[in-house]
């Protein structure tokens, strides 16, 4: 098939799978993800009954489940409904390691269960594999592609305008602009500029109150403070950005948004792939990538487990008004520097 763009890709898709047209096997690679996640949630409120999420919905880190793993998970029947969903980030069989034998999962290929529906989301693929070309050929294969500029910048209008919320002309390229083509960031700059509206029109002097050009380098210094442990540095950080009116809850996210990066390097690195291999595996530009994989090497997986269950805590005492925004990141901070590794 022909290599769509991941807008084009993600539009079709979702028209389709709410016509009803949902194929049992999906396959979707390439580093932006964010969108092809997007369809996977869309497939989940199509195929799962409310309530039943439990039973007929699983999601699988194809790093580390077995090959029986998965294939048990894709051939057990669903409960009280007609369909089951079973999605495998990173699948180890689309970039096998060396030596090892995926037999269960060739034979399944070939004999799918009808009562079954598969996502597998792959950043990082070797397309002159076997593994790969098979899945290529039976599987509904989208590549998605980091986003062009204009692509991205057609997306946060897209997004503001089903939101309901007026903005100036070309707001989507100042916000890529200053933020760059990653989803993930400009999903969390969208979702603040609604939050700020609430409804009513987005003037160039919100815009330029809103959208930072230097939060994520900021974020990047206090991350990497908090791997090292140094509180004394990474306290006037986080000070600052407060005090230049970031949000809590945004700078809790694009926290916890870091954290998922150096989770991301930190698996690959522990499976032995190089720092550049680890860096590719993430998705987002080249350079902030590689600043990621030297940040992993200050953490482990246990605690980064632990620091993104932190940030959840931190969100929530905010939302249910058990702490205010400054004192939850206060908390954060101190909870995320007191037990160095």
């Amino acid at each position: 098939m022909s290599v769509a763009k991941a807008l084009t890709n993600y539009q079709n898709l979702v028209r389709d799978i709410r016509q009803g047209q949902i194929e049992p096997l999906y396959f979707f690679y390439g580093p932006e993800l964010v969108l092809a996640r997007y369809v996977a949630s869309v497939l989940r409120e199509e195929l799962i009954t409310p309530g039943m999420e439990d039973i007929n919905y699983t999601r699988i880190d194809g790093q580390k489940a077995t090959e029986a793993e998965i294939v048990r998970a894709i051939v057990t029947p669903p409960m009280f409904g007609a369909k089951r969903l079973v999605v495998i980030e990173q699948p180890a069989f689309v970039k096998p390691r060396k030596g090892a034998s995926y037999e269960q999962w060739e034979a399944l290929l070939k004999d799918w269960p009808a009562f079954t529906c598969v996502v597998l989301l792959a950043p990082d693929v070797d397309k002159r594999l076997r593994a790969f070309k098979t899945l290529a050929e039976r599987a509904a294969s989208y590549e998605f592609p980091a986003l062009t500029v204009v692509e991205a910048a057609n997306w946060v209008e897209g997004r503001l305008r089903r939101a309901k919320i007026s903005f100036p002309a070309r707001t989507g390229r100042f916000v890529v602009d200053r933020c760059g083509t990653d989803l993930e960031l400009l999903r969390l700059e969208v979702e603040k500029m609604v939050s700020f509206a609430a409804g009513k029109s987005l003037s160039q002097t919100d815009l330029d109150l809103l959208v930072r050009d230097d939060v994520e380098t900021n974020i990047f210094d206090l991350v990497d403070a908090i791997g090292l442990q140094d509180f004394s540095r990474a306290w006037p950080l986080l000070v600052r950005m407060l005090d230049e009116g970031n949000d809590p809850v945004y700078l809790i996210s694009m926290i916890g948004r870091q954290l998922r990066l150096l989770l991301v390097a930190r698996h690959a690195l522990d499976a032995g792939l190089s720092q550049r291999q680890a860096a590719a595996r993430l998705g987002i530009h080249p350079f902030p990538a590689g600043k990621c994989v030297q940040q992993a090497q200050h953490w482990t997986i246990p605690k980064l487990n632990a620091a993104l269950l932190n940030c959840l805590q931190a969100d929530e005492n905010i939302k249910s008004g058990d702490l205010k925004g400054p004192s939850a990141l206060h908390q954060l901070l101190l909870d995320l520097t007191a037990n160095p590794s």
